[in-house]
């Protein structure tokens, strides 16, 4: 499923201090849900030549553009990315268009920002129903969407894996597909469902218990704004006139510090009842016995985080807006697989495959998932990208969890033990610096995540034109995609293998930085939190880049 961070992350222990909710506390990381849009400030003026000061610890709130700012000249441990463009290839032009593919639940192709750099299937006509390119897809324009009824309607929702097999060892319409497992594997599997179900459940009466709440702290609030919009800022400036509006004052802060506003609570309600609708539910197969059709609706229903990881990448670089991608001169190819609950394991296969046979050199994934049941179907998959020389860039997962021990799926390492070559994974860092400069939801690993990257209040582009800030691994997945694109854009003889290696070889690095450790109070040695031990560095891997051009 798509992994953009929580703003709920903190639910059960806000519920309890803030509303003195009863409900039971999750025991893992609840599943995802965007954050609404905010107001964000214009980018500073750019930054002088001489450096920046360093700085402690990094700023009151994330600038519109941090990811891409530099520690040197900043103060703020983003990429680089903007310094390495403006001061190692000012005198150059971008010599290769580079091919991304998005692998997420969709993406608008109309939004002003991404327009100009969306993928186009050059040699399909547009709507004629047929394969014009004899590639075996019908009216793939745009790209390709995976997740089709047999009668060609998209898909929205999907139950979550467990909830597959678990209907496979009970012999339900929503394991068709899957072998049985052994009565040992099915006791634990349905172990394994019941957490899912409290999870989801008991998550669901949290947020609502917190949305009635704060229904009357608006209701209380309101009144005295004068026509003035509900923000901290003028829920601050209330005066405290009687208990009951200090109350509401007080747990309108708390709440909003945390992230968690009224549009946040009407957001992840709508996920939540989604998911104990539809994605627990063992008699929903909403595809029937056939899984291998598409269709070429590549927005879907709700394109919000697919569209948010492309502009990350590749929005377009005009210099007035707010957002910018990383890389210029890229096309954005989009391929949707992942439906709101968890991909399926053929599709995802599916998917990748596609964006190989059409020309993708880099394919970012920004999900996961705590089960595969056919992980040797994209195993195959993945083979075959890294045999014609795609990199894969897979987002770690946000369950403040170690993918050593609990892997989030799709995972670099095969089932025969071996790993996959073009691969990256990835975990997300904070603007915050020093013992925060993890985010606290982000999955870590010293053997299965290889470095970390810029993935907390990242602006990017929303379907409708607008933009928002996002956070997750999803969004780090991307940063890094567009650092390997602005590689290979710049140097057109790069492989997608050396871009990977270059950026794997020049991360910053932090020898004895202590962290807390995401989903804990302890404090661990950033270094022992991925392969490398490091962040992404733009700016480093472009240096690198032109000194290994000048080697005769």
């Amino acid at each position: 499923m798509p992994i953009s961070a929580l703003p709920l992350r903190s639910l059960s222990a806000i519920a309890l201090l803030a509303l003195g909710a009863c409900a039971r506390p999750s025991t893992t990381a609840p599943t995802p849900v965007m954050q609404p849009p905010i107001t964000v400030s214009p980018p500073a003026d750019p930054p002088a030549a001489e450096p920046a000061p360093k700085v402690e610890q990094g700023p009151d709130s994330a600038l519109a553009d941090w990811h891409r700012r530099a520690f040197e000249t900043d103060g703020i441990l983003g990429i680089g990315s903007e310094r390495a463009i403006r001061e190692l290839l000012g005198n150059r032009t971008p010599k290769r268009q580079v091919i991304v593919a998005v692998i997420d639940g969709g993406l608008d192709t109309t939004h002003a920002m991404l327009r100009g750099v969306a993928w186009k299937n050059a040699k399909e006509i547009a709507g004629n129903g047929r394969d014009d390119d004899r590639n075996g897809y019908v009216d793939d324009t745009w790209g390709w969407n995976t997740l089709a009824t047999p009668t060609g309607e998209t898909i929205g929702p999907e139950t979550f894996e467990v909830t597959r097999v678990y209907a496979a060892c009970r012999g339900q319409p929503a394991g068709r597909g899957i072998a049985k497992p052994s009565a040992t594997r099915c006791d634990s599997v349905s172990a394994a469902y019941q957490e899912k179900v409290q999870e989801v459940t008991g998550t669901l009466q949290q947020v609502r218990n917190i949305g009635a709440a704060l229904d009357r702290v608006v209701a209380t609030l309101t009144p005295l704004l004068n026509g003035q919009p509900l923000t901290t800022a003028t829920v601050r400036a209330i005066p405290a006139s009687t208990p009951p509006v200090q109350q509401a004052k007080s747990m309108f802060l708390q709440l909003a510090a945390n992230d968690i506003t009224p549009d946040v609570i009407s957001e992840a309600r709508k996920v939540y009842e989604s998911q104990a609708k539809y994605s627990l539910d063992t008699l929903y197969q909403p595809r029937g016995a056939m899984l291998g059709i598409g269709s070429r609706d590549v927005m879907g229903p709700d394109a919000s985080h697919g569209t948010h990881v492309a502009g990350i990448i590749g929005a377009v670089r005009n210099g007035q807006s707010l957002v910018q991608g990383i890389a210029p001169n890229v096309q954005l190819m989009t391929v949707r697989a992942v439906p709101d609950g968890d991909e399926r394991d053929e599709d995802v296969a599916r998917a990748i495959r596609y964006a190989v046979d059409n020309g993708a050199q880099i394919i970012n994934m920004s999900f996961g998932k705590a089960w595969s049941p056919s992980k040797a179907v994209v195993d195959s998959a993945v083979r075959y990208a890294s045999s014609k020389g795609v990199l894969l860039v897979h987002a770690a997962g946000n369950e403040a969890a170690n993918n050593d021990v609990d892997p989030s799926f799709p995972t670099p390492v095969y089932t025969d033990g071996t790993r996959a070559t073009h691969w990256l994974e990835v975990g997300a860092s904070s603007w915050k610096g020093q013992d925060q400069l993890v985010a606290p939801f982000s999955n870590y690993g010293q053997s299965r995540v290889d470095l970390f990257a810029p993935g907390v209040d990242i602006l990017s582009t929303v379907p409708g034109g607008g933009v928002k800030r996002e956070s997750g691994t999803s969004m780090a997945a991307p940063v890094v995609s567009g650092v390997a694109a602005l590689l290979m854009t710049y140097f057109p003889s790069m492989t997608a293998l050396q871009a990977k290696e270059i950026m794997l070889s020049t991360v910053r690095t932090f020898p004895d930085l202590q962290v807390v450790l995401p989903g804990s109070p302890q404090r661990v040695p950033f270094a022992r939190l991925s392969r490398t031990g490091g962040l992404v560095d733009a700016y480093a891997a472009v240096k690198k880049a032109l000194d290994m051009e000048r080697v005769p």
